[in-house]
């Protein structure tokens, strides 16, 4: 008995966007073979009856045409998205010009102050609908540090609060380089997606330092708000290019719930880091001089303006869009325009030679 493949429609039944009001509705896809030529066509063949020609009896499941859970192809044990991810290279530390991150430099455009900063993120964003990850690659951030100022009065702390600010840089505009990612839509079908997160408002910084009398112990909390929105320029559905115009992106920036709400109004994305530093000893955690890992969860908003000859909106918001999206991103140790430490003896090298980021972070899941 033989297999081969035919026509398919699949019909989809589209979930709206949360807070959206209008029903999506349905969405049928039909495809068919290109030509009809049954050698190609064919699928896999399956003996009828007792015997083999060669006289034994096939293994259970083993009929030709199966591919082997252990070779890596889709749906094998160790090829499960759900299980895997992306690859993660050490990042190299030698002269700025010769590294796998984007330049992140001050210039004639982007004049520093005394209390300019810049540094390296990189990290991963959970897509939920998709059981999947996104790698965001090294992007560079231009930081303005804030002045402590005093903070509550509490009787057992000393506390200082400061307000930094920082932008995206990638050539000239605020937002993260391009990257890629491939995903199982629909849990069969390979999409890939080159994406950019473009700035739409201020990157503010807001840190609260409690230093506690009885034993000068410092915890930092540091909570970094990004109205962000996730602009997709190229989209490949199992290998076939689909023109997804110049506009497609999401309706708002992704939003995280704020711990401030009344102070920090709008849609933006928040994300946590805790530091914490006992005397003399090193600090552990996110600090913004010394970087770390700050985690929190977005919500992904509906897509709008995607498709050039056909309305790809929806198919994009039923795919991706949706609440519970984790995300862990890892900051570098800035350098100080200002005050720049090249290394020696006594301290690890935090500029290059020509004021950029020593420090490329590495991605952590």
């Amino acid at each position: 008995m033989a297999f081969s493949a035919g026509n398919l429609a699949v019909d989809l039944a589209l979930d709206a966007a949360e807070g959206a009001t209008a029903d999506p509705g349905a969405l049928t896809v039909d495809c068919s073979p290109e030509r009809d030529a049954p050698e190609e066509l064919l699928l896999a063949t399956v003996q009828v009856g007792t015997d083999e020609p060669d006289g034994s009896p096939s293994p259970p499941g083993a009929s030709p045409g199966t591919p082997d859970p252990s070779s890596g192809t889709p749906g094998g044990g160790e090829d499960r998205q759900g299980d895997r991810a992306p690859e993660v290279t050490d990042a190299p530390s030698g002269a700025a010009a010769d590294r796998d991150a984007p330049p992140c430099r001050y210039d004639d455009e982007h004049p520093p102050t005394p209390a300019s900063l810049n540094a390296y993120i990189t990290g991963h964003t959970n897509v939920k609908k998709l059981k999947g990850a996104s790698l965001l690659p090294p992007s560079c951030m231009l930081i303005e540090q804030g002045n402590p100022v005093d903070g509550p009065p509490d009787p057992d702390h000393l506390i200082f609060d400061t307000a930094s600010h920082g932008d995206f840089h990638y050539q000239g505009r605020k937002q993260t380089p391009p990257f890629r990612s491939t995903f199982l839509t629909f849990g069969f079908t390979p999409v890939t997606a080159t994406m950019v997160l473009e700035q739409k408002g201020t990157v503010t910084i807001d840190s609260r330092i409690k230093l506690r009398l009885s034993d000068f112990r410092t915890i930092t909390d540091t909570y970094v708000r990004a109205p962000l929105t996730l602009r997709v320029t190229a989209l490949e559905v199992n290998g076939t290019p689909l023109d997804v115009g110049p506009a497609c992106r999401t309706e708002t920036p992704l939003t995280s719930a704020d711990p401030d709400p009344a102070n920090h109004p709008g849609d933006h994305l928040v994300l946590y880091g805790r530091g914490e530093q006992d005397l003399g000893l090193p600090a552990t955690g996110y600090l913004l001089l010394s970087g770390g890992t700050l985690s929190g969860e977005a919500t992904i908003p509906a897509f709008t303006g995607c498709g050039a000859d056909e309305d790809l909106d929806r198919l994009l918001t039923a795919s991706i869009s949706g609440p519970g999206n984790e995300i862990l991103q890892v900051q570098g140790q800035t350098c100080s325009i200002a005050n720049p430490v090249f290394g020696d003896e006594f301290n690890a090298p935090q500029c290059t030679s020509d004021l950029q980021p020593y420090v490329i972070p590495v991605p952590e899941r």
